[in-house]
C-alpha cells in the first residue's frame, strides 16, 4: 500500500447505521415492520441468551446489548426476539456499500454498520457534498434504514461527528473545532480506556489537544495519539476499499433511469470514448475492465472482460462489452432501470502510441499483432477466459515438458523460454515411443531401426546432442539422452535417441522415436 499524500486535502463521508440489525431483520421479514411490539436480536453468550441489538422501541425501554433475553421478557412479555445471523447481516451490508460506489469509487467497511466513503473530487459530479447527502438520506429512507453521516477532512472526525455531533458537515479544516467539544468516546477508543479518561476528568476530545504527548503516552498507550491524530489529519488512515479502486474510469449519471440493453449499449461508446482518452494520455492501457451498472433500488451488476495484451481501443472495449451483454439473456435483470454506468480499467499497463505509415512493414507488423489480440480478446470473453489457449514455452532441457498450453489472459507477463537455437521436428509425440534399433557401436549412431513393427534403414544421422535429466524436485535424476536426426533411404526423417550411457549409467541403452521432421 502506498503511503497517503497528508498534504493532499480530502473529504471524507461516514455513513453509521446504529439499527442495522434490525432493520435488516424487518427487510427481510416484513411481518416485523406491521408488528407494534419493541424486536431485539439476540446470540448465546456467557451461557445464556442476550441482546446483541435492538430497534428503537426496544432501546426506549431500557433494553440494552448484553442483556440476558430472560430478563428482558420479563419487562416487556410482548418482546419480539430475533435469532442473530451475523454472516447473513455482513453479506447483506457489503451488497449496501457496493451500492454506495455510486458516489465514489473509494468506498470502506469498517465494520457492519459503519462506512467510511471517499468523496474527494466527487462532489461536482452531484452538485455539492449537500446533494450528495441529500440524495443519500433519501435513498436509504427508501431502502427502509437508520442512519447518521457526516462529512469531514478526516475519516476519524467524519465517524466522531456521525456519531456524537449535531451537524452533518465540517467544513474544510474545521474538523478540529467541530469534534473539540466531543466525548472522548468519539476518538474510537476502547471502552476501558474511555473510562480510565474520564475518570481523570478528560471528558472532551478538545481537553487532549494542548496536553503533552509523553506522559499521554506513558499513561494510555500510543493508541490514544494514534486515534487523535487520525481525527486530527496529522496521522495518515489510509481506507481499504472493498472493492480495488481504479485508477482510470468513466461514467456518466442519467436523468432518467434506462432498462434497455440497447440503451444500455448506447451509452457504452462515449464512456469507452472517455475512458480510452485518459488512457491515451498516459500512453497506457489495461487488461482487464469492468462494467458497473447501479439500479435504482441499490442493486448493482457487475461485468468484467480481460484482454490479452494491454488494450485502449474504444471501438474494441465497447464491441466486447456488447458481447457480453447478449450473452446475458435471462439473466439480465433491470430491475426499475440503471441510473448510473461505471466503466473502470484495472491491471493498467504502459501502452506506447502506435504509428501508422504507408509502406511500413514495423506498422503493418504492430497491426496484425493488434488484430491478433483483439481476436483473442473477443474469443476468450465468448467461450471463457480458460478455453483460448496458446502454446508456451518453459525453461527446461526435455522436450516433452518444454511446451505447454496457456490460457491467452494470463495475467503474467507471457516470456517464452526455451531452445530456440535448436533444430526441432514439426511434430513430437506425447511421449516418446521405445523402438528396436542397431548401432555400429554402443555410443554412435543407429544404422537401422524398426518401429511399430516397422524396419527402416538410416541412410544419414546427424548427432549426437545430449540432454540430461533434470534433477530438481526428484530423488535422484533419470538417464541422460542422445539424440540423432536420422533420414531413411526413402527420405523420412526421425529424431531418435538412446537413453542411458553405455558402460557410465547403464549396460544396455533403449532407443525411443520421439519426433518428426518436415
Amino acid at each position: 500500500m502506498q503511503k497517503e499524500d497528508l498534504s493532499r486535502p480530502r473529504r471524507i463521508l461516514a455513513a453509521w447505521f446504529p439499527r442495522w440489525p434490525t432493520d435488516h431483520s424487518k427487510k427481510q421479514r416484513p411481518s416485523l415492520e406491521e408488528a407494534s411490539a419493541p424486536i431485539v436480536i439476540h446470540e448465546k453468550a456467557k451461557s445464556a441468551l442476550r441482546i446483541r441489538a435492538m430497534d428503537v422501541r426496544a432501546a426506549k425501554l431500557g433494553f440494552y446489548q448484553g442483556q440476558a433475553l430472560a430478563d428482558a421478557r420479563a419487562i416487556e412479555p410482548k418482546l419480539i426476539a430475533v435469532d442473530a445471523n451475523a454472516e447473513e447481516e455482513t453479506q447483506s451490508f457489503r451488497r449496501l456499500a457496493e451500492a454506495l460506489m455510486r458516489y465514489s469509487p473509494v468506498v470502506s467497511v469498517q465494520a457492519t454498520g459503519e462506512i467510511f466513503i471517499d468523496i474527494t473530487g466527487c462532489q461536482r459530479l452531484f452538485g455539492g457534498e449537500e446533494a450528495i447527502l441529500r440524495d443519500l438520506r433519501q435513498r436509504i429512507a427508501r431502502a427502509g434504514y437508520s442512519m447518521r453521516v457526516a462529512i469531514a477532512d478526516t475519516p476519524g472526525a467524519a465517524w466522531a461527528i456521525a456519531r456524537f455531533g449535531n451537524l452533518e458537515i465540517a467544513g474544510g479544516g474545521a474538523h478540529r473545532v467541530a469534534i473539540a467539544s466531543l466525548p472522548v468516546e468519539a476518538l474510537r477508543l476502547p471502552p476501558d480506556l474511555s473510562d480510565r479518561l474520564r475518570r481523570l476528568g478528560l471528558k472532551n476530545v478538545g481537553q487532549l489537544y494542548n496536553m503533552p504527548r509523553s506522559p499521554l503516552t506513558a499513561r494510555f498507550t500510543k493508541v490514544l495519539l494514534s486515534r487523535l491524530g487520525q481525527a486530527l489529519g496529522t496521522e495518515a488512515e489510509p481506507l481499504v476499499p472493498i472493492i480495488p479502486a481504479p485508477r482510470y474510469y468513466s461514467e456518466r449519471k442519467l436523468a432518467e433511469p434506462v432498462s434497455t440493453i440497447d440503451a444500455v449499449k448506447s451509452i457504452l461508446a462515449p464512456l469507452a470514448n472517455d475512458l480510452a482518452e485518459d488512457l491515451a494520455r498516459d500512453s497506457a492501457g489495461a487488461r482487464r475492465f469492468e462494467l458497473a451498472l447501479f439500479r435504482v433500488d441499490n442493486a448493482v451488476t457487475r461485468m468484467s472482460i480481460g484482454a490479452s495484451a494491454p488494450a485502449r481501443d474504444a471501438k474494441h472495449i465497447a464491441r466486447l462489452f456488447e458481447n457480453r451483454l447478449d450473452d446475458l439473456k435471462d439473466d439480465y435483470d433491470a430491475g426499475f432501470g440503471f441510473e448510473l454506468l461505471r466503466l473502470s480499467a484495472f491491471d493498467v499497463r504502459p501502452l506506447g502510441v502506435r504509428q501508422r505509415a504507408a509502406f511500413d512493414l514495423q506498422s503493418d507488423r504492430e497491426a496484425q499483432d493488434e488484430a491478433l489480440a483483439e481476436l483473442k480478446d473477443r474469443l476468450s470473453n465468448r467461450l471463457g477466459a480458460t478455453n483460448v489457449r496458446r502454446i508456451s514455452f518453459r525453461d527446461t532441457h526435455l522436450p516433452e515438458r518444454a511446451a505447454h498450453f496457456t490460457p491467452v489472459f494470463n495475467t503474467a507477463m507471457q516470456t517464452d523460454v526455451g531452445p530456440v537455437n535448436r533444430v526441432r521436428p514439426v511434430k513430437l509425440l506425447p511421449r516418446p515411443e521405445e523402438i528396436e534399433a542397431l548401432a555400429e557401436v554402443p555410443d554412435g549412431p543407429p544404422i537401422r531401426f524398426k518401429w511399430r513393427r516397422v524396419a527402416y534403414a538410416v541412410a544419414r544421422a546427424n548427432g549426437p546432442e545430449r540432454i540430461a535429466d533434470e534433477w530438481q524436485g526428484k530423488e535422484m535424476a533419470g538417464l541422460t539422452r542422445d539424440y540423432y536426426r536420422v533420414e531413411t533411404a526413402e527420405g523420412r526423417r526421425y529424431w531418435l535417441f538412446r537413453e542411458g550411457l553405455y558402460g557410465a549409467e547403464t549396460t544396455n541403452p533403449r532407443w525411443f522415436l520421439h519426433g518428426f521432421f518436415a
